[in-house]
């Protein structure tokens, strides 16, 4: 907007107008997700859930094999070979 008139001053302004504007957002976001988080009990009850997906993931995680180790052995008689 400034441009036409005095492009020193838009240069200027340029960057304080964008810091202003991203500064209103992040209070805008802040607002919007503090207006949909729930209550204390909501988010002790989500906090559970997650608690037990993540163990269920570590469960079947360690019953399944891991891959078998290549050892110094086999290195070694491909270096010899």
């Amino acid at each position: 907007m400034l441009a036409p008139v005095s492009f020193l001053a838009a240069l200027i302004i340029a960057p304080l107008v964008s810091s202003a504007a991203a500064i209103l957002a992040c209070f805008v976001i802040a607002w919007r997700n503090t207006a949909e988080t729930g209550t204390r009990l909501q988010l002790d009850a989500q906090t559970d859930a997650m608690v037990f997906a993540l163990r269920d993931v570590a469960q079947k995680a360690t019953a399944v094999s891991p891959a078998p180790r290549v050892g110094s052995s086999r290195r070694s008689a491909v270096k010899a070979g």
